[in-house]
């Protein structure tokens, strides 16, 4: 049920999907041309051929200058629409336009012709499930207070008095600072032709008047917040091809505004719809990994952060039925009871959008390991999926390891458990391995040399980041931009961590356990023999394979040996690589390690052999760092313990939980009030992040085999929810095996 009129609601979702079938909601939102009057600009085609042509003009100037003169034409000369029935406009886009044209030619240019050598070793170390790297240049957050506080024209005027307080500058800082003013005019230029065709569009006069202002002020009311919200990252995204990865920290930052609209007459009302329509841009977008934003946390006098526009927020999004954007919260010891709960029974009831982030726990991490003060851990940014960061912090997210990796190569005399291929150094046969602590310690050289090889190639890679996709349109929004006169990404600019994603921590002490158990202390079989049974898949050892699989001495049942294990491993993890300086040209700051995993238990699973765990050749890994799927045995309380022994604040990046709930076990007000309690047990033994799915297998077999039955069950994947429908089934059946094992 969307909480909009309905006639809105079909009009805005007609608007841009095929109006002969029912419409979807959650489809990908489609800018087709013809939705646009061709009088407004440009087709899509059109315009990327032109940034090209238009960019031969520019050739001999940095690329910062290159790409703000590509956004300077695209603003120009892109379609756009106002409708009376839609109270946000619309901007004509081929999807990243600026990132498939001129960054994309520039990351090649550089791939090809620099840094061959490196980039053939990240092929080879992705090919073969080791570690997945790439260019990341993605999870962005503005100083959203800055935009609220100065308005697109405030940004470019305090650039600008900047730049002439520098006096005489370097050709560089000049391109730095002239390619700011060209994105900013550019900006504020398509939000005036918006404007004027809003003035011209029967029924969009309230557009009007707020785009009109914003194109000059900063916002005054809360309509005109979430426009300059929304404009910025239409814009920044769809346009320019940075992720805007926060929406803001909504109740927080917007509460002014929202006071401002009351105190002058604004109904609730009114509020409440405009929110609607605000949501509904972005779940008509509808991009798989969700587009996020933030509730709560704390205010510096320790009072929370929750107010009204908190449950308003909530209320809207749990009638509209949504599932895009996604909403975190920030779990602070003073965020009302009233509240969780009311978040917590949309989340039993199939709402599952939300992750839950415990804000003491962040703001600790970014102390101990950024050395950013109690004021700046305390407003830091939550984004993406769960990530936090001090604000104007552009932190890097260049690469997934495989745990697993290291010890196929450990059984395997340093080659892939798979290919036989050599991979990074030799280890010795496995014969000689007379104890548990020799095979470990090898375990560890194995993964260390992994994290240098790592390091060697994302450090090779963040050399050319600015080269490849400057970021002026971001770089405004950060004062340390402004006064270095540098680029986000550029040369000694901003603080700009560099995280290392580490997955598959359950899989690898699951594997580790067995070993010692059916080896070394039971003494059931030799190494030799464990091996030979894994390098055939099991094949022909199915009672072996189930005995291993029922084993309930497993990562994520609160026992003893596999936990220390899992602490072990984190703080080698942490104490080899935290505080190694990346790249040179990134301010000298430093690695930190997290265990996000995103697509990657499925796609690295694919490459990795099979597991001593029981776990056959290319069956998923586990998620996050979260127990092996069907192993977590023992129950909510279980997993929550055994994540939380490993010390949360050693990872800047991430350490999430996916737990699995029995949907018998949070009935009525006794469940609700014992899912309450497991949360609290999570975030008061310093857990990071928190998400749940409450379903039991019969549900979830019963909707693969009647799909049209379940169009809107929503499960959480890695960082963010999708539809049980839009699930391939082969990752459909880890979930069901996960909710299996629960009890």
């Amino acid at each position: 049920m969307i909480y909009i009129k309905d006639a809105d609601y079909e009009y805005i979702s007609n608007k841009y999907h095929d109006t002969k079938k029912p419409f979807d909601p959650f489809m990908r939102y489609i800018r087709r041309d013809e939705i646009f009057d061709e009088n407004t600009g440009m087709n899509g085609d059109d315009i990327k051929q032109g940034i090209f042509e238009n960019d031969k003009k520019y050739e001999h100037l940095p690329h910062c200058i290159r790409k703000a003169r590509g956004l300077e034409f695209v603003l120009k000369n892109t379609r756009i629409s106002c409708d009376s029935r839609d109270i946000f406009p619309a901007i004509n886009s081929t999807d990243r336009l600026l990132r498939v044209t001129l960054s994309d030619m520039w990351r090649n240019e550089i791939l090809q012709n620099v840094i061959p050598e490196n980039h053939a070793e990240r092929i080879n170390l992705q090919r073969k499930g080791v570690a997945t790297i790439w260019l990341d240049y993605d999870h962005s957050v503005p100083i959203w207070d800055r935009l609220f506080d100065l308005g697109f024209s405030g940004i470019l005027a305090d650039s600008e008095n900047i730049r002439k307080q520098k006096g005489k500058l370097s050709e560089e800082k000049e391109a730095f600072y002239e390619s700011i003013k060209i994105e900013y005019e550019a900006i504020i230029g398509i939000v005036k032709r918006m404007s004027l065709l809003a003035k011209n569009t029967k029924g969009s006069e309230k557009l009007a008047v707020a785009l009109d202002n914003i194109s000059q002020n900063p916002p005054k009311t809360f309509y005109e917040a979430l426009l300059l919200i929304y404009i910025y990252f239409m814009i920044c995204e769809h346009i320019e091809g940075l992720q805007v990865r926060s929406l803001c920290n909504f109740d927080r930052q917007l509460y002014k505004f929202y006071k401002h609209d009351i105190e002058n007459g604004v109904s609730e009302e009114q509020i409440r719809e405009e929110i609607a329509y605000f949501f509904l841009q972005f779940t008509a977008i509808g991009n798989y990994w969700g587009q996020p934003v933030y509730l709560g946390g704390e205010n510096a006098d320790g009072s929370s952060v929750i107010n009204e526009l908190s449950y308003i927020f909530v209320d809207v999004y749990d009638k509209m039925g949504i599932f895009n954007p996604k909403v975190q919260i920030k779990v602070a010891e003073s965020t009302p009871e009233k509240f969780m709960l009311k978040v917590l029974d949309m989340i039993r009831r199939g709402r599952n959008s939300f992750v839950l982030v415990g804000d003491k726990l962040i703001r600790q991490s970014l102390i101990k390991n950024l050395g950013v003060t109690e004021e700046e851990a305390r407003l830091c940014d939550v984004k993406g999926c769960y990530e936090y960061a001090k604000q104007g912090d552009f932190g890097t997210g260049m690469n997934y390891i495989n745990l697993v990796k290291p010890l196929e190569f450990v059984l395997h005399g340093g080659y892939d458990g798979i290919d036989q291929s050599f991979i990074l150094q030799k280890s010795p046969a496995p014969y000689e391995y007379k104890t548990f602590d020799d095979l470990y310690a090898e375990y560890k050289k194995q993964l260390f040399a992994l994290i240098d090889k790592t390091v060697e190639i994302v450090n090779g890679y963040e050399d050319y980041l600015a080269e490849i996709n400057p970021l002026p349109m971001l770089s405004a929004t950060i004062p340390d931009c402004l006064e270095k006169g540098l680029d986000a990404i550029a040369r000694k600019s901003v603080s700009c961590s560099s995280f290392m994603m580490f997955g598959a921590i359950a899989d690898v002490v699951d594997s580790l356990t067995m070993l010692k158990k059916y080896v070394y202390d039971r003494k059931e079989l030799t190494l030799e023999e464990f091996v030979s049974i894994i390098d055939n898949n099991f094949e022909g050892h199915e009672l072996f394979r189930q005995k291993l699989l029922n084993d309930r001495e497993k990562y994520g049942n609160n026992k003893d040996f596999p936990d220390s294990l899992a602490v072990d491993i984190d703080e080698s993890i942490s104490g080899y690589l935290n505080h190694r300086k990346n790249a040179s040209n990134r301010g000298g700051y430093w690695f930190n390690a997290g265990y996000h995993v995103a697509r990657q238990y499925y796609e690295q699973g694919k490459k990795t052999a099979s597991l001593p765990s029981g776990r056959l050749k290319g069956e998923e890994l586990a998620k996050n760092s979260s127990p092996c799927v069907g192993q977590n045995r023992e129950g909510a309380t279980a997993a929550i313990l055994t994540v939380t022994k490993v010390d949360a604040t050693n990872c800047v990046g991430d350490v999430c939980l996916d737990l699995g709930v029995l949907p018998s076990a949070v009935k009525g007000d006794d469940g609700l009030q014992a899912l309450y309690g497991l949360v609290k047990t999570y975030f008061n033994r310093g857990g990071h992040a928190l998400q749940i799915n409450i379903v039991d297998a019969e549900t979830l077999r019963d909707a693969q085999k009647n799909p049209e039955k379940y169009a809107d069950l929503q499960i959480r994947v890695a960082g963010w929810n999708v539809l049980w429908n839009n699930i391939p089934p082969h990752e459909q059946e880890g979930f069901i095996k996960q909710a299996e094992a629960l009890i």
